[in-house]
This record gives structure tokens, sequence and C-alpha cells, in this order.
């Protein structure tokens, strides 16, 4: 081809569809199975006469965010999804060659945002549970460091940062690095010893220096993905620089109206009902498994690890054999979770009948001899 684009845009790979087959609940994906809120559709459709305008009702979306977070609207950013500011976090701080400290295996969008903006990812590996291994994180900060970014609750593990790592990162962190926490799953957690930048529903944020940036999404536990709409919380000279590399008016005026809904009182009311059905979904299914796991094991069957798991999905780190695992469910249960080769099966939380047939499935095929 004629075209020639940078070398480090050859090392992002073309995005491509997962193929669901007939009949089959799709369990591969990380997003809400419950319908839009009560009120949704109406606030979205108030702005569809606006349409032909520019802007939207961004300053009392930005209100609504800050007051739920005990911020001020000028420690807000809103963007097409967290992945988007994401993004614009790498472009406005890296230069060519500056390097991204990241764990592995977690979300791998992160690598593709350095590769986009020339910056270089340093993947430092996870503990054997998938959890994030601080200590060799912080030392592998270096002088063209300027960012460590980091899923909490890591994906697809589910492991989050405990009060004791969070609070360490941030005081070991130097300042001419970010710390960039995308709390994306946060509001999932059950785990006591859990700790975020911004919980959105417990409370006990920690006070964060200029230096820490918190990346959320509303596709989670709101249910909005398909609108990609999420948003940073920064202090305010870091949400003005990134502000400058935003396109003004980025986020259309229907995700904007999204935003202001569920962040009113209502709204975050009915958002935190749904989260703590699919968390409480989710330990469902990890103790049900748990208890059948060890009924093979009392009956000298075999057995694989149930692990906890503070996401919207449960973690299967069955190693080689995830991708058996993941036919044997699409045909045995009808339900398609995502296989990482090698490492394991995840399975995003949907509606009970199906997650009763995902638990029956996984019994069935962890404990025939």
């Amino acid at each position: 081809m004629t075209v020639r684009f940078r070398a480090a845009h050859d090392q992002i790979a073309l995005f491509e569809r997962a193929q669901l087959p007939d009949g089959v609940a799709r369990a591969c994906f990380n997003e809400s199975h419950l319908p839009p809120i009560d009120g949704l559709a109406d606030a979205i459709a108030a702005e569809i006469p606006h349409l032909n305008e520019y802007g939207g009702r961004t300053d009392a979306a930005l209100a609504h965010i800050a007051r739920a977070h005990g911020r001020t609207a000028d420690e807000v950013i809103l963007g097409s999804g967290s992945m988007d500011v994401i993004r614009t976090l790498i472009g406005s701080v890296c230069e060519a060659g500056d390097e991204v400290v990241t764990s592995w295996r977690t979300f791998e969008g992160y690598l593709a945002a350095c590769h986009a903006h020339g910056a270089t990812p340093v993947t430092v590996p996870t503990d054997a549970d998938g959890a994030h291994d601080v200590d060799a994180l912080l030392a592998a900060i270096t002088e063209r460091t300027r960012i460590l970014l980091l899923a909490n609750p890591n994906t697809p593990s589910g492991r989050p940062l405990t009060r004791e790592q969070l609070d360490r990162l941030i005081a070991e962190t130097p300042d001419r690095v970010v710390l960039a926490l995308d709390e994306a799953f946060s509001e999932f957690a059950t785990s006591p010893r859990a700790a975020f930048g911004a919980p959105l529903f417990t409370g006990g944020g920690t006070d964060l220096p200029e230096n820490v940036v918190v990346l959320r999404t509303l596709s989670k536990g709101a249910g909005l993905a398909g609108l990609r709409v999420g948003y940073a919380l920064a202090a305010p000279a870091v949400i003005a620089g990134l502000s400058k590399s935003r396109a003004q008016l980025g986020v259309d005026r229907l995700a904007v109206a999204a935003v202001e809904h569920c962040f009113s009182r209502e709204g975050l009311d009915q958002i935190e009902d749904r989260v703590m059905w699919i968390a409480a979904e989710r330990q469902r299914i990890e103790r049900t498994l748990r208890d059948r796991m060890e009924r093979a094991e009392i009956d000298g069957r075999p057995r694989i690890d149930i692990v906890h798991s503070d996401g919207s999905f449960v973690w299967l780190p069955v190693g080689d054999r995830a991708e058996a695992l993941r036919d044997h469910l699409v045909d045995a249960a009808r339900v398609l979770p995502r296989a990482y080769a090698g490492e394991g099966v995840r399975y995003t939380v949907i509606e009970a009948e199906h997650n009763d047939r995902f638990i029956d499935g996984v019994s069935e095929w962890a404990t025939r001899r």
C-alpha cells in the first residue's frame, strides 16, 4: 500500500468482533445485560430535538459526577469511554519513546493506546493469582517512565489493590510520574481489603496528590456501553491540561444527558441496586462452584480452583485448557465466555438462568474423569 503508517502503528492489533453462534448467550464482553435504568430513555429523548446544536448539558453532568465523588466540577473531565480519556492522558504527557508501566496480563487496550501515541509500554508480570506485583511495578519505573497505569480491580483476574498497596503506590510513585488508576469495575468489589482512589458508593476515598488520575466508566455498572462515556477525576490543573488534547464537545449530547441522569440521586440509587445484584450473583456463582469442587475432591474426582473476583465477572484460571472449557460451555451450556489462551476463562455475570447453566457446565467439565 502507498500510505505509510508509523512503526508503532504496526504493533496495534486490528479489532475483530467476536463471532457469536446462534442461540448462545454472550458472556464474553464486560457489559451489563440489564435494561436501561428508569427515566434514562426520557432523559435522552429530551435532547433529540436539539441534535442540530453543538453542546449539551455538560456543566450539569460534570456537577453531578463531582457531587457523587465529593469533588468540584473542575476536577472532572468527560470522555467517549474511559479509554478515550486514557488515550488522551498518554498523548498529553508522553513524548515518543516515553514509557508507560503496566501489569500483564491486564486490559489489552492499554498497549494499543501506548502504541497509538508512540509511547513504549513496559509490562510487569502479575502475581500468580493475577494481582498487581507492587514491588515489581515500582522497580520498573525509570527516568523515561511517565505513567504507571493499573486496572483496579485488574482484568481478567478481578484482583484489586489492597489499602496497603494503594497507599504505597501513592507514596512511592515519583511526582513526575502519573499514577493512573482505571477503576472500571471498582463498584462490584466485595473484598473487605480492596481499596480504591475514588469509590462511588462505599465512600472512604483517598486524598489524592496531583499526580494521581482516577479513570471510571459508565459502561459497566450504569450499563451505558452502547453510548461510550467515561470520565477522569484529577486535580484541576491536570484536568485543564487534558482538556487541551480533547476535541471540544467531544462527548455527544445524548451521552451527556445519560450521564446527568445516571448521576442524579434517583439514578445512582438504581445503579447501586443493579451493582449489588451483579456482585451478589457473582458471589453465588463462585460459592456454588466452590462447593461443587469440594464435593468432587471428597469423592476423589477431578476439580479446578475457584478463585474470588472483584469484578462483574468470574475468572477461572484453567491455564492451557481455557479454550477447551470455552468450547464445552458453548456446546453444553449455550453461553459464550472469553477464553484467554494458556491462562483462563472470564465469564461476565449475565441473567440468572444463563448463570445457572454456566455453573452446571463448568461443574460437568471440571469434575469428569
